[in-house]
Order: structure tokens, then sequence, then C-alpha cells
């Protein structure tokens, strides 16, 4: 099996819905960072025999494609695009590194996309016992069975929540550290890097819109519960709609030297796990310990964790489940600060882990990520 290195990666800036980047077709996104990442490594498009994209609001069809054609590049590259909800953009890298340990590809650009801010509006058929009329449009599709339990984001990690008897002042903790972490981040200019700016010379998009340096205890304390009267979930302790794209450049050991390239880390391995649908926030978990038990390391070996946080009692119930460290978790700050483009994300967050090995001189690092439906994805990568 061929060994897979990670040579660079990017991403935008991350904007709210209807935010910074609510002018921008996801195509536009994705392009940005395609032609960024082969421009800054001074490579030409026919080097990268497949893109694979995430995205997950879209208007449906192939947006991989139709962002390898809006880059301008060649109509000989193949774009293929992952839906897997918010675990797309690592399911995207995952295949990516698959075609290059088989032997079926020396180079691939793999990530993910999204704009909330472009979604279209979505509406059961007719014929469908779930229409409700012309002027109803639906927001999340199903993702089980309603007779196992098909539960809204925000209902699941209450129920969550209130099962491992996590607190609400927990939750707004974890969500004060996060946002501390990434204006510290951005402080230091640890990821200034890797971002590629949007807009015009005269006007650039440089910095991730939702980043609150001023966020305080108190201040959450205040927001009201967002999905359900006397709930422990708000606004502040989970992340809203976000759009924003990502892309890591893979290659073999061959393309490594044929291109001049310096690499980041290996790709060491890559799991899917399912879970219960009705505790999906939980689903990293099983993912992480089939990684773990597949590359037979031990959670000890892990010097850095990320795991997308889509809500603050996610992180705080799959690292107590784990008996992994907050410590050593999303140590850069996580999408609670940042922002939560789903198609993206898995890929934000593996640039984010690489960044936090290289700060800390780290060896071995995990990126996991849930779905809603019970699914986990996670990859580990060594630093080089």
């Amino acid at each position: 099996m061929n060994k897979v290195y990670i040579a660079d990666g990017v991403r935008t800036p991350i904007g709210k819905t209807d935010g910074i980047l609510q002018k921008y077709l996801p195509e536009q996104l994705a392009a940005c960072v395609l032609n960024g990442i082969i421009a800054r490594n001074g490579l030409s498009p026919v080097a990268i025999d497949q893109v694979i994209l995430g995205n997950v609001v879209g208007p449906g069809g192939n947006i991989a494609r139709v962002s390898v054609l809006e880059a301008g590049w060649p109509y000989s590259i193949p774009a293929l695009t992952v839906d897997l909800q918010c675990g797309s953009g690592l399911s995207a890298i995952n295949m990516a590194a698959a075609l290059i340990q088989s032997g079926q590809a020396e180079m691939v650009i793999a990530g993910g996309v999204e704009s909330t801010s472009m979604a279209p509006r979505r509406q059961f058929n007719a014929n469908d016992p779930r229409f409700q009329g012309e002027t109803v449009y639906y927001e999340q599709a199903p993702f089980s069975p309603e007779a196992i339990g098909n539960p809204d984001t925000g209902e699941a990690a209450e129920n969550l929540a209130g099962q491992l008897d996590i607190s609400r002042e927990d939750m707004d903790r974890l969500a004060l550290e996060s946002h501390r972490r990434a204006a510290l981040a951005r402080e230091q200019g640890l990821l200034s890097d890797i971002i590629i700016p949007l807009g015009t010379p005269a006007s650039p998009i440089i910095a991730d819109e939702c980043i609150r340096e001023n966020m305080r205890l108190k201040l959450l304390g205040r927001m009201p519960p967002a999905f359900r009267t006397g709930g422990r979930i708000t606004a502040g302790n989970t992340c809203l709609k976000h759009d924003g794209a990502a892309a890591i450049l893979l290659c073999s050991e061959a393309a490594l030297a044929k291109y001049r390239l310096q690499p980041q880390a290996v790709f060491a391995g890559a799991a899917s796990s399912g879970w219960d649908p009705n505790r999906f926030p939980l689903s990293p978990v099983g993912a992480i310990e089939k990684l773990l038990h597949q590359t037979k390391l031990s959670l000890s070996a892990i010097d850095r964790l990320e795991i997308n946080e889509a809500f603050a009692v996610k992180i705080l119930a799959c690292c107590r489940e784990l008996g992994y460290s907050l410590e050593q978790t999303n140590t850069l700050g996580g999408a609670l600060a940042y922002g939560h483009p789903y198609g993206a994300s898995g890929a934000i967050i593996l640039l984010h882990l690489i960044k936090s090995l290289q700060q800390t001189n780290g060896r071995f690092g995990i990126a996991a990520i849930g779905a809603v439906g019970g699914m986990g994805v996670a990859s580990v990568i060594e630093r080089c």
C-alpha cells in the first residue's frame, strides 16, 4: 500500500450566513481554494488526478465538477462530490487518500465547500406523505426512519446533555474557551498562512467573521434556550450556519519528489463508524475507537485531537467517553468560534490539527467529525 502525504492545505475566511461571503456562489469559494493551493505550490492543474469535495446544502448535482470548471481548469480533470452531511469534507479526504494508497492516483485535492447563504429552499414532492403544502419547506432531510428516531440536531444535543447530565454552565465555559483560543490564534497569526483572501485588493476579506474576543461568561449566560423551553442549548454554546471552503493537497511519495513538495504530515489512517441516530453527537467516539484499533495506536499516543465543535455538549461528551483531555482538544479553538460550513468543516479541522501539531511539536493527531443519522468519520496524521 502506497504511503500518503499531506503536502499543503488552504481555506477561505469563514463567514456567517448572509455575512461577509453571502455574495459568493459555492463554486466560486471552491475555485478560490483550488487555484490557491496549486498557485502556492507551483503546480499546473493537469498535475491533479482528481478533485473530491464535500457539500451539503448546495443546489445538488456535482458541485465539485462545477468548481473545477469555475476555476478554469482543463475539462480532462475529473471531480466528485460527497454528501455525508457534516462528515462530507473529511470523508472526501479519506477517499482521496485511499485512491493514492491503492495506486489509482498520485495527487488529489480534497476538501469541501458550503454556502448556507445561497442554500436553495427544499420541499417534498406533492406525492410524498410528508408534503405539507406549496408554501412549506424543510431544512433537515430525513436521516433515520421515524420508527428509530430522527431528531433535529438541537433536540439531539438537548437529549444528550440531559442523559449525560452535562450542565449549561459547563457548555458555556467551553464555548468561552473556544473563542479565547481562536482569538489568541488569530492574534498570533497561527492560521494566517492557510487563509486565502477573498474580496478585492482595495477591500480584502481576510478574517473569520465570528470569533469574539470580547465574549464573556455573563453574556453567554443571558442567552435564551434555542431549541427547548428551559433547555441547556443556546446560540452561544452551539454553532450557527456558515459559509466557506477548504482544500487539502494529498500526494504519493513519487509525486512529492517529482514536484519538489515539502510534506507537512503523513496520512496514517482513516475510519468511519455508525452510531445511534438519536445520539449522533457521540458518533465521533466510534470512529476514533475504530481508527485506533486499525492503526494499533493508543489514545495516549495522540498528542492533539480535533473534533468538530457543532455543539459544546458534543465536545464535552466525546472527551468524557474517550477519556481524553479537553486541554489537548481543539487547541486553536473550534467551530463555536470559527463557524461550521458543513461540507468544508472536515478539511478545516484537519488543517487546524496540522497547525496545532506544528505549534507544539506534536507527533500524532486525530481529526474527527460526527454527522446526523449517526455517522462518525476520523483520520489520523503523523506530523513530518
